[in-house]
């Protein structure tokens, strides 16, 4: 059994793609997950399985689907890695941690073509690619940005969800 992360993008958002933590726990433990714990309501998960991380993924997507009718990607992380991709991150030690995100990736990153982004259409932010994350320091916060998840994923030629730098630190705890 591995600790494995599991993020779920643009779930109760806005009041959109409800899915409530405690229905979702009950659900994946139902579903045999072992020690199911999640973190704010964002679709932060952390689950014992022996499934490699394509097999979480789709099984995580469709018990999502199923029990709560929303339909998003998930992404999943070993909790072994978290760590080093957060140490990988370009960011300053004294960032505000609140616009500095780290988008972990569901496949490979083109990182070639992340770094080709213009970065004239997205002013003050800063983006970077690695294997398995893209990094993005947003200058003006998230909300006063124009860069997107879909231009990021375009470029990465791989589905992304972001994470906050606060965030981010505490998934290698759950």
């Amino acid at each position: 059994m591995f600790r494995t992360i599991v993020l779920l993008r643009g779930i109760n958002v806005s009041g959109k793609n409800k899915v409530p933590m405690a229905d979702l726990r009950a659900a994946l433990t139902t579903a045999g997950f072992g020690d199911v714990a999640t973190y704010i309501q964002s679709g932060n998960i952390a689950v014992d399985t022996a499934l490699d991380a394509d097999e979480l993924t789709s099984q995580v997507e469709g018990i999502v689907t199923s029990n709560f009718g929303v339909d998003v990607p998930a992404v999943s992380v070993p909790q072994t890695e978290i760590d080093s991709i957060i140490a990988s991150a370009p960011f300053p030690k004294d960032c505000d941690p609140a616009t500095h995100l780290i988008y972990f990736s569901k496949g490979p990153v083109d990182v070639e073509r992340v770094g080709a982004m213009d970065g004239s259409k997205y002013p003050g932010d800063q983006i970077t690619g690695s294997k398995n994350a893209v990094y993005v320091a947003y200058g003006a916060g998230q909300s006063g940005s124009k860069l997107t998840v879909d231009a990021l994923e375009n470029a990465a030629g791989t589905n992304l969800t972001g994470r906050n730098l606060r965030t981010a630190a505490k998934l290698s705890t759950l």
